[in-house]
């Protein structure tokens, strides 16, 4: 934290630009300066050279403060309860840590944070949400509030919220599936709420979440993004502040082995910032995990997750229309060989995520063209072997009748008022489509059924990471940057000798990219083109450069 701080301030003092410095000058000043300023071991303790930019953080904090007693999420949410939780929890820690030191020259600062909560009572008490992880935020900071201010309006708010259940799975997975961002945000709101309100059943689903995570590291232990509902779908992250803390504090509450194994390689990898540290100062015990020898978490598992659950998704896709962005309970499999990794993934267009060391297949879509869908989403995975899962759906297209003259009695043949969902249907077809993975100890073959209606384009589309390399005498360039065919033989995809190889190609139709599908610009892309009636197995396999092997 002393060398964020440094860095800050030099960018601060050589910004030319006054919009942009003022950028750098905001109310997170006082989250970041105050463990510095009273924690004994800073090389900034008691150092009166922060108390001006203290005192600036503050100022910050109540000039973004709005009458509603609301902040602003600049570029999203206007006039935001739920951007105000957020702000209040690391603005109650650090309040906590201020008075917890007590020295006279931080009252003003302690007063303008006492300002500033006092403000938002209004915005709390009464304030909506927008996502469903709003409401635990808001939760934890309501949690914040009644601990500094006491009124039972707090603890009251909160419990409408909880009344609702907590959208959790039986195996600890959220609505948002965001493994690398909310979970975490989730997790340090609700231990707050499970500590200052008692409530139990919030703890118990932190540690069904936190226990779920076990499952949820690629090789460098990236956190698995691949099938996230929220900003950090398909990032790279390892855990944070927020992964941190949390765990320290289930670990040493809980003794449980896979969370103190958690909390360890958090100290390991964790981006650790001023929240664990303020936590550290004022909660020493509750953040000290046991010294006892743990064993680490196996990196050999394969792990099927919400078997049996079925989600929704359109069995007919009109043209702009799309999948559900949370498809809560949506089954995946997550299978791991130390160095490979894998996930197949029900509920969304990515089908299957294949890494083996640094070489990174980024996802596995399949392309249809059918009534304009672009990519197919299957509703549901079965297991049907000890090593395969299958994924089917049936699909309707059709096209819609002639209204009645009733029905368009005043509307000037205006087809967009006209009631065009009571339109009868005609030449209705359904198609038929099977996909089975089958989950190796090297690689995955993955077989397409799709026999019941001929002629119909698939397409096979393999994303990978740009940074590596693909090679391969039936790879054909296209005419669209990014995107290449595998019209025979196999590709071979490589990054620092860690190689996926794909196969066979073959090209049976002409189509670069299917209709309404919008190719990911930020991967390299490399697609199978291939035609009904299908009965086709694709072959996945992981090894590592002959080149490499030597080098070794």
């Amino acid at each position: 934290m002393e060398g964020h701080w440094e860095d800050l301030l030099s960018r601060i003092e050589t910004e030319e630009d006054e919009l942009e410095r003022g950028a750098l000058i905001t109310r997170g000043l006082v989250h970041l300066l105050s463990p510095l300023y009273c924690h004994s071991e800073s090389r900034y303790y008691k150092d009166p050279s922060l108390l001006p930019w203290m005192k600036l953080g503050v100022e910050c904090l109540l000039n973004d403060q709005l009458e509603s007693g609301c902040i602003s999420l600049a570029n999203c949410n206007i006039d935001s309860p739920p951007d105000t939780g957020f702000q209040v929890h690391g603005t109650a820690i650090a309040y906590h840590v201020l008075e917890k030191f007590g020295s006279p020259e931080l009252q003003e600062v302690i007063e303008g944070i006492r300002l500033f909560l006092e403000r938002a009572k209004p915005c709390l008490l009464t304030g909506g949400i927008h996502t469903p992880n709003h409401r635990w935020v808001l939760c934890g900071a309501l949690a914040n509030m009644y601990e500094i201010f006491g009124d039972e309006a707090f603890k009251n708010r909160a419990m409408q919220f909880l009344a609702e259940g907590l959208d959790i799975t039986e195996y600890g997975e959220w609505t948002e599936r965001s493994n690398a961002m909310y979970n975490s945000a989730l997790a340090i709101h609700l231990i707050d709420v499970s500590v200052v309100f008692g409530h139990e059943p919030s703890y118990d689903a932190v540690c069904r979440n936190l226990l779920m995570m076990q499952y949820m590291f690629h090789p460098d232990n990236n956190i698995v993004t691949e099938y996230s509902g929220r900003q950090d779908l398909g990032q790279r992250a390892k855990m944070n502040d927020w992964y941190y803390t949390s765990l320290h504090l289930v670990a040493a509450k809980s003794r449980h082995p896979v969370l103190i194994s958690l909390a360890r390689l958090a100290e390991e990898t964790a981006s650790v910032g001023s929240n664990a540290l303020m936590y550290w100062m004022l909660y020493p015990e509750r953040m000290a995990i046991p010294e006892s020898p743990v064993e680490a978490m196996s990196d050999t598992y394969t792990v099927f997750l919400g078997n049996g659950h079925r989600v929704n998704v359109p069995v007919q896709v009109p043209y702009g229309s799309h999948v559900r962005k949370h498809p809560h309970g949506a089954p995946l499999v997550r299978h791991r060989r130390g160095k490979f990794s894998v996930t197949v993934m029900a509920g969304q267009p990515e089908l299957l995520y294949v890494q083996y060391g640094k070489a990174r297949m980024v996802g596995y879509k399949l392309g249809l063209g059918w009534f304009g869908i672009a990519n197919v989403t299957f509703p549901s995975l079965e297991q049907t072997g000890d090593s395969r899962y299958r994924m089917v759906i049936e699909l309707e297209g059709s096209y819609f009748d002639a209204l009645s003259p009733e029905t368009v009695q005043g509307l000037d043949g205006s087809y967009v008022d006209m009631p065009n969902r009571e339109r009868g249907k005609t030449h209705v077809t359904t198609l038929q489509a099977a996909v089975e993975f089958e989950l190796l100890e090297d690689g995955v073959e993955i077989t397409l059924i799709s026999e019941n209606v001929p002629n119909i384009y698939y397409q096979h589309i393999f994303q990978f990471d740009p940074d590596g390399v693909m090679a391969g005498e039936g790879i054909r360039a296209t005419d669209l940057p990014g995107i290449q065919q595998l019209v025979q033989g196999y590709a071979v995809f490589e990054q620092d000798g860690d190689c996926i190889e794909i196969g066979p190609g073959e090209k049976r139709h002409r189509e670069v990219v299917i209709r309404n599908e919008k190719p990911n610009p930020g991967v390299a892309r490399l697609t199978i083109n291939s035609v009904t009636p299908l009965r086709q197995t694709l072959s996945i396999r992981v090894y590592e450069s002959k080149q490499n092997i030597q080098s070794e």
